[in-house]
């Protein structure tokens, strides 16, 4: 038993053996999550890890899975606290491995805007087209229309005729020169509604994308920004942890090699404004030239001494026993050798014989390790001594 202890414990411990499979969430529906997972899976692979990818219908089905222990990792918008509140308690499971990229709002409208359209003049009764409904673009504007006093139409799909488009991309990513070679016109927030939304979160934040130079009819756009952060449940090991967060971290260069917008990775980013707080795994990461080796393993540590000194007490008790069975088998040999040498009747070649009875199973018992060696020594002599006796008598 001792044993498969030391066998399996070693072999499931978060310390000697780190997790290197993850199962990775992603929600069908997000574009953008999906263009990620692109470039991270290979990438972790090409690094030793295993990914498997789990499908969701939906960004929070995606946390589902996680918190649920269905799946390991996911990616989420940072700001999306309605995500998190319809998690209910299950979101108390998660936890933020590391912001991956910076996620910009775009917005579209298919007739021509004055720069000087309100947010309500754009939104107000329009039909306002998301990448799915009830997706977490879909609950994020909602909440930003709701909080702002806007009221639009409806919310539909792209494909669902609509008014005006809005959803999260990378800085110059090709769904915004595809709405607008479509034909569209973008949108340039104005500052009342950004510093409006950002009063409400702070895990949002005022961004001001440059024009395009290359291409004249590029703009300024004013709009919002916020972070892709991979998430993970509580319960992945700290040490898995640490290590996912150090490959990425140290491997950045070869993430900006397949999309500049890796270059967003960093190491002294907001931990104030996570949705999710930050796993412990990444804090040790991030702390990782300030504790020594042995306060930053001190339970993994304490955890191995526990189970050595369990172990040895084991050993102790086992030993303890053996010695116990050993004691009680030589006082039944010298309580036979006492009644042979009480017993008058018995005499001659009799007790001769009884006594080499005795001492050939006293042989036979330590020869099998079940006596003492010092004890049965000591029998041995009683023996000797008394079979010498006979023989002079006689």
């Amino acid at each position: 038993m001792l044993l498969a202890l030391l066998i399996i414990i070693p072999v499931a411990c978060d310390f000697t053996r780190p997790q290197k499979g993850f199962r990775l969430a992603v929600p069908t529906t997000e574009y953008f999550y999906n263009y990620i997972v692109g470039h991270l899976k290979p990438f972790l692979e090409s690094k030793g890890y295993r990914i498997t990818i789990v499908p969701a219908a939906s960004t929070l089905e995606a946390a589902q899975l996680v918190a649920g222990g269905q799946a390991d990792l996911t990616l989420i918008n940072n700001h999306s606290t309605t995500i998190a509140i319809k998690l209910g308690d299950e979101a108390s499971r998660l936890r933020t491995i590391m912001p991956l990229t910076t996620r910009v709002l775009f917005a579209f409208s298919k007739i021509p805007l004055r720069d000087s359209t309100t947010a309500i003049e754009f939104f107000g009764g329009k039909r306002v087209g998301i990448e799915s409904i009830g997706g977490e673009t879909n609950l994020t504007v909602a909440r930003f229309l709701s909080a702002s006093g806007i009221k639009p139409d409806s919310f539909v799909t792209f494909e669902d005729n609509p008014d005006v488009v809005v959803f999260w991309d990378r800085f110059y990513g090709e769904r915004v020169t595809a709405w607008g070679e479509k034909g569209w016109y973008q949108y340039r927030f104005r500052s009342n509604f950004i510093n409006f939304i950002h009063l409400h979160d702070h895990a949002l934040r005022p961004f001001k994308l440059p024009a395009l130079p290359g291409n004249l009819n590029s703009m300024i756009v004013n709009t919002l920004a916020t972070d892709v952060i991979l998430v993970g449940n509580k319960n992945l090991g700290e040490n898995a942890c640490y290590l996912l967060a150090s490959e990425i971290f140290q491997s950045k260069v070869d993430l900006i090699h397949l999309d500049v917008m890796y270059s967003q990775i960093k190491e002294d980013f907001d931990k104030e404004t996570l949705l999710f707080p930050l796993h412990q795994g990444t804090f040790s990461y991030l702390l990782r030239d300030q504790p020594t080796f042995f306060e930053r393993y001190a339970e993994s540590l304490a955890l191995g001494i526990s189970l050595l000194a369990i172990i040895y007490s084991g050993f102790q008790a086992v030993q303890s026993r053996i010695r116990r069975n050993q004691k009680e088998r030589i006082d039944e040999y010298f309580l036979e050798f006492l009644e042979i040498r009480a017993d008058k009747t018995i005499i001659g070649d009799e007790r001769v014989r009884k006594l080499d009875m005795l001492f050939e199973r006293a042989l036979i018992q330590m020869t099998n390790e079940k006596l003492d060696r010092a004890d049965f020594m000591i029998l041995s002599r009683l023996i000797q001594q008394d079979l010498m006796m006979l023989r002079f008598k006689s």
